[in-house]
């Protein structure tokens, strides 16, 4: 059930759960506070209530005694009525107050508590008590009292009040309202222990209603996580097993490698449509095999048939290049010199169209994988010395200086002499070229730095050799110079740098891109670096000993 939800609906759920069971907690922390706490509020406020009073009354009754004993000492001096007064009045309101507190404990609320309807039932006694014995004190003290509020008080009258005065304090009445004292303090000391208790309970209950939301807020944090961990399980382990899945078909190219489908929620569908991409790629990769097989075939057939023309094409050129070489020796020995400008011109669009066959044949081979390597150790100066012997007249065509920078003891190296001499050549005849009577540089040196290669450039670094020393050789001209655009394609077959380059100066577009292939099966590379009317340098990195 839970599998067929969706990854949102998980999550949803999740969260509702969490918060279902925190609100359950809350909700019930405050309906359990809210069911004890109400009637303990309502029997608290009853309880200190009447404690309050009851310890009013016992003040009360202390006091009346305390004033009834200085009105009495009042009356012994007839000649301070002012004071008498004061006693007077102070027993009155004394009386006053009593009353007000015995009706304030007569409200006694109802109750199922056994406990506390015999505390009210004692409590209704004791009211009752006290009113009967101040009902019967207050008209005999006020009958008395009317005695001393006539004017011209004598002695005598004082004297005889002053005795009924004591003989009422002596009476039933009064001397029986003071041992209610003892019992007024009792209740009271009951009331504020019940009222104490129910704030120990009313705080008991504040403390059980935190725990249970402390509790709750427990079991909804180890619900989230449960479910966080759960929930994350079920996104991350599908989500590893397809990372998984599209790096080994990536790394092995097996495509008959599915991931599990294990729901159907978001993380199903996407593992459904990684498996059927899997299948879309095996699909085209195969036809991308077949389409490659088919283009080989096809490059191996153009190469084969570029080879065979080559050669069925230098074989007529090699007879009339060898013609015309003769015809040109007759003419000048017979002294017909009106032939030789055109038999010169027949001998140099032959060797220019040989080379450029050359050429093709050279390219043709390279793509081919017919290119034997005959590795052997030379000295370096005597190639050197074989190259530039070959390259001044290219130089000199067109006005330049050839100049070459290396040191006397530069040493051997172990390498195919001829293609390494092919590659110098190529690029010293497109600097002569490219070139007007400016000067052109052989730098030649012996290093053991890597050669310049990007470190994302994964394929050149697979092609280059891996050794220890190298030899780098670097054409240098103050030729025109390129664009960045331009050496975007330089080394592409059959492309100069642009058009105009092709009708200025000529050429199949071939040297550069058959050096760079010689270079990187030599195990070497190429570099360039050019500005626009200053000039090119193009260095070649060759290891010193060439693995075959």
């Amino acid at each position: 059930m839970f599998d067929r939800l969706s990854i949102r609906q998980k999550i949803g759920w999740g969260y509702g759960l969490v918060i279902g069971v925190v609100l359950v907690g809350i909700t019930s922390a405050f309906l359990t506070e809210t069911y004890y706490k109400k009637p303990l509020q309502t029997q608290l406020k009853i309880d200190q209530e009447k404690a309050k009073v009851l310890d009013g009354l016992s003040q009360s009754l202390l006091q009346l005694k305390h004033n009834q004993d200085n009105l009495v000492q009042s009356l012994s001096n007839s000649q301070d009525i002012e004071k008498i007064e004061q006693g007077v009045s102070a027993l009155r309101s004394n009386i006053f107050v009593m009353n007000n507190q015995l009706q304030q404990l007569q409200n006694i609320p109802e109750t199922t508590d056994n406990q506390i309807q015999q505390d009210y039932q004692g409590l209704q006694d004791l009211t009752q008590r006290y009113k009967e014995r101040l009902n019967n004190y207050a008209p005999q003290f006020e009958k008395l009292i009317q005695t001393t509020e006539k004017p011209n008080l004598n002695p005598k009258i004082l004297q005889s009040v002053q005795k009924s005065l004591i003989n009422l304090n002596r009476s039933t009445g009064i001397t029986q309202v003071y041992p209610l004292y003892s019992e007024t303090t009792q209740l009271e000391n009951r009331f504020r222990k019940r009222a104490e208790t129910a704030i120990e309970y009313y705080e008991q209950i504040e403390v059980f209603g935190h725990r249970i939301i402390i509790i709750t807020l427990v079991i909804s944090g180890g619900l989230a996580t449960i479910l966080a961990i759960g929930i994350g399980g079920m996104i991350a382990i599908p989500l590893d097993t397809m990372i998984k899945v599209a790096e080994q078909v990536s790394e092995e190219s097996d495509f008959a490698l599915q991931a599990p489908v294990t729901s159907s929620d978001e993380i199903g569908v996407l593992t459904q449509s990684l498996n059927h991409l899997i299948l879309r790629v095996a699909e085209y990769t195969e036809e991308l095999q077949k389409a490659k097989i088919v283009a080989e075939a096809a490059n191996r057939s153009k190469s084969v048939f570029l080879a065979n023309m080559s050669h069925e094409l230098r074989t007529p050129l090699n007879a009339i290049i060898g013609y015309s070489e003769m015809l040109h020796e007759e003419s000048e020995d017979l002294g017909y010199t009106g032939f030789l400008p055109d038999l010169e011109r027949i001998q140099t669009a032959g060797k220019h169209l040989r080379d450029m066959i050359s050429d093709i044949l050279d390219i043709s081979k390279i793509e081919a994988g017919h290119v034997t390597l005959y590795l052997e150790n030379f000295p370096v100066d005597k190639l050197i010395e074989d190259v530039i012997t070959t390259a001044t007249p290219l130089a000199e065509k067109n006005n330049n200086v050839l100049k070459v920078k290396a040191k006397p003891n530069i040493g051997t190296m172990y390498a195919d002499m001829p293609k390494v001499r092919q590659i110098l050549l190529n690029l010293l005849s497109n600097a002569s070229k490219f070139t007007e009577k400016g000067t052109i540089y052989l730098i030649v040196e012996r290093t053991q730095e890597k050669p310049p290669i990007p470190e994302d450039d994964e394929l050149m670094y697979g092609l280059i050799g891996n050794s220890s020393q190298y030899l780098v050789f670097r054409v240098r001209d103050t030729g025109i110079g390129m664009t960045d655009e331009q050496l975007q394609h330089i080394f592409k077959p059959f492309i100069q740098a642009d058009a105009s380059t092709t009708k200025r100066f000529g050429g199949t577009g071939l040297g550069l891109a058959i050096s760079q292939r010689l270079c990187q099966i030599l195990g070497g590379v190429i570099t360039v670096e050019s500005k626009m009317d200053k000039g090119s340098i193009f260095s070649v990195w060759l290891p010193v000993h060439v693995k075959g």
